[in-house]
């Protein structure tokens, strides 16, 4: 019941695995700018209007489209509605609302176990194996990601409470999980646009019952520069090009190596912190960036050859 986008492989691998390292640095910043936001927007109206944002964006192509993919797109509504309801209404509705109760630094951390959460997936549904060499990227990848967030620590790690945010983070990793290896598990013959439009159309709808239940609870947000600014990223960076990017490139490298690359997410935070927030850049740093892309490589490299 579920997809994988119709697209070539380039020639070369190099191509994928950019499009597979944007989306991390996207949602980076949507990480921070969430945790900035969480007293202003409520997070099911974050999500919402991010969503809607997206949606507004890909709805000329899907209506240029309609004719000729409408076939298709009725003969695939199903898997379509599943996978917005898993990887967009339901992964970011969790992480928003982490957000309002646990820090960045909880979050990134935890979310740093989704590459293992999709392993497992792909076991599951694609019969995948693991080698040692990728057990072994993992862990070592894990590690790196440990070494930023702990600044070199270990003991730090025994400081990092489970909470109600930290609980939702890892609901949120699930279903990301789940979500990558379900757009390998078959293929669609809709095109890229066509497929990611589609899901984000589905997964916009899906908000609606939790945005009328907090409008209720909690009422609207207030409008500002601030407010539509977020709202604009949200829906711009980590929504519309990150979904492309990550689809394509879990076309072309498969679900096992493209989740890898969720590594990348304490880096590009870590840098986004000492560029816009001044903090410091530590050796703790390095090390930890250099273990993550150890991980990353014993992984890609080991399954060079799959799909």
């Amino acid at each position: 019941m579920t997809l994988s986008p119709n697209v070539p492989a380039p020639a070369t691998p190099r191509l994928a695995y950019l499009m597979a390292a944007l989306p991390p640095l996207f949602w980076s910043g949507n990480f921070l700018v969430a945790r900035v936001m969480h007293d202003t927007i409520p997070p099911s109206q974050m999500s919402f209007w991010r969503w809607v944002t997206a949606f507004l964006v890909f709805l000329p192509f899907l209506l240029m489209r309609l004719r000729e993919d409408g076939p298709q797109l009725k003969a695939e509504w199903r898997s379509l509605a599943i996978l917005g309801l898993i990887g967009v209404t339901a992964f970011n509705c969790f992480i928003y609302a982490a957000l309002h109760y646990t820090t960045v630094v909880n979050a990134t951390l935890i979310n740093s176990l989704t590459p293992v959460a999709t392993f497992l997936f792909a076991l599951l549904f694609l019969r995948d194996k693991l080698t040692r060499q990728q057990l072994l990227g993992v862990a070592i990848s894990i590690g790196g990601a440990a070494t930023i967030i702990t600044q070199g620590n270990p003991n730090q790690i025994l400081n990092l409470n489970l909470n109600r945010g930290d609980i939702l983070v890892v609901g949120g990793l699930l279903f990301w999980a789940l979500y990558t290896v379900l757009i390998k598990w078959r293929p669609t013959r809709l095109p890229l646009i066509t497929f990611v439009g589609a899901t984000v159309g589905f997964g916009t709808l899906f908000h609606l019952p939790m945005v009328a239940w907090e409008l209720h609870a909690e009422g609207a947000f207030d409008v500002t520069w601030a407010t539509a600014g977020a709202i604009l990223y949200f829906g711009i960076f980590p929504s519309v090009l990150a979904y492309i990017f990550w689809n394509k490139a879990v076309a072309i490298l498969g679900p096992g190596r493209t989740g890898m690359f969720i590594y990348l997410l304490p880096i590009f935070s870590t840098v986004l912190g000492v560029w816009i927030l001044n903090e410091p850049f530590h050796v703790y740093h390095a090390a930890g960036m250099a273990l993550i892309f150890v991980g990353i490589y014993l992984v890609t490299r080991s399954t060079s050859g799959q799909k």
